[in-house]
């Protein structure tokens, strides 16, 4: 039975625009069979029922990330990749693909997501070549959202934060009028140092800088002067793929190249290792341009219509993120979940977290309407000025009015005798 590997499709030049399918790609290609399995470039981590990919369907029965589907295949017998490693060595490979996960995979969403120039001039146009409209208006900002969470750790995210252009231009107008004080003297300008002096992106290139190298250094050290990282022979293992895919992302030039810089420069055996791990999956599979196969069940316009609305649906506030949940939990069959009854969809959660976003709607708009139609005109308190019944002529108005009717010349006006 053939395998379906479903994975992000070819970007940047590489396989992929993902590390873990960019490793799982380059594991088939050494380790399996070309006939035994078809590389399918989905772009849609909804194919699978954990909404992750890579993704592997193996008649029916769905895997989803790379240690995953390593693991599946070795219970099948379909890989033997890491059965002589030793314990030592499956504990260090658990470490440095646990290091991966977290520090490196922070490094590639800094560089290629976080970053706003790297993602509106590299990683955003790629996502849309990638693509069907109108997708392209939902999952690019949801990966990217994604992605900064994995950055935050790191302590970069704030730093590569996007200025607004208009507040920029408004400011750097502004400074360029004289200041005076309240009394009239100039106003001095305040001297900058070098960490208020720096824009947001060079502050963040600064400790970027560092962070790459401590990443680097940690592996370089683990490879040494080995061929692989865990063993020296002419098989690598599994934890070999997935920092080739790292790795590669690192090497994406973006502009402003950080990684890439402190990879090529400081570390020419990372460097070797990648080309020597590409042209031993090279040499595997005979070929050097993969065969990419079209998705068996097109989702059409209907489905990419649902796709768009469900990623709408995700952005929406106080709702998105109930719906994500319940959308992710306990999808697919029994099989693919070893039979975990908890697991299964619930549909209450949904409905109390949709009709509590609605309630909430309806409750303020009615208490916005009631709030509205008790305030008089323009918020402004109702007067009402009326002459007293019992008083007649100028004493209506009081006792300045008493006093103005006593004057001569208001009984003259109305024929009194001058007294």
């Amino acid at each position: 039975m053939a395998l379906e590997l479903h994975v992000w499709g070819p970007a940047f030049g590489l396989d992929s625009i993902d590390p873990e399918c960019l490793g799982a790609i380059a594991c088939f290609r050494h380790f399996v069979p070309r006939e035994d399995w078809t590389l399918i470039a989905s772009n849609d981590a909804a194919v699978s029922p954990d909404y992750h990919l890579p993704a592997l369907n193996h008649g029916g029965t769905w895997t989803s990330g790379y240690a995953n589907i390593v693991s599946y295949l070795t219970g099948c017998g379909r890989l033997s990749i890491d059965d002589d490693l030793t314990p030592l060595q499956k504990a260090d490979s658990l470490a440095y693909a646990t290091f991966l996960a977290t520090r490196g995979a922070g490094l590639v969403a800094t560089s290629l997501y976080v970053s706003p120039s790297a993602w509106v001039d590299v990683t955003r146009p790629a996502y849309s070549s990638l693509l069907r409209f109108p997708l392209t208006w939902t999952v690019p900002p949801a990966i990217r959202a994604a992605a900064i969470d994995k950055a935050a750790h790191l302590g970069v995210v704030h730093l590569a934060a996007e200025v607004d252009a208009e507040a920029s231009s408004s400011s750097s107008s502004s400074q360029s009028l004289a200041e005076t004080t309240s009394t009239g003297f100039l106003r001095l300008r305040e001297r900058l140092g070098p960490s208020r002096a720096l824009q947001p992106e060079h502050a963040a290139a600064i400790r970027l800088q560092h962070l790459a190298e401590d990443f680097c250094s940690v592996l370089d050290e683990a490879l040494g002067a080995k061929r692989f990282f865990l063993r020296d022979g002419d098989e690598p293992s599994s934890f070999d793929f997935l920092a080739y895919g790292y790795l590669q992302l690192m090497r994406v030039r973006t502009p402003h190249p950080i990684l890439k810089t402190a990879l090529e420069k400081s570390y020419p055996r990372l460097v070797a290792f990648l080309g020597e791990l590409r042209r031993s999956c090279g040499r595997a599979t005979q070929e050097d341009d993969l065969v990419w196969q079209e998705p068996a069940a097109p989702r059409g316009v209907l489905g990419v219509i649902g796709r768009f609305a469900e990623g709408s649906l995700e952005a929406v506030p106080g709702v998105g993120d109930s719906w994500a949940r319940w959308r992710r939990g306990g999808v697919g069959d029994s099989s693919s979940r070893g039979g975990d009854d908890e697991s299964a969809k619930d549909p209450s959660q949904l409905i109390v977290a949709v009709g509590g976003a609605v309630v909430s709607s309806v409750a303020a708009a009615l208490g916005a309407v009631a709030l509205f139609r008790a305030l008089p005109l323009l918020g402004a308190s109702t007067h009402r000025f009326e002459p007293a019944r019992d008083k007649t002529g100028l004493r209506q108005f009081g006792e300045i009015g008493s006093i103005l009717e006593g004057l001569p010349v208001w009984e003259q006006a109305n024929g009194f005798p001058p007294r």
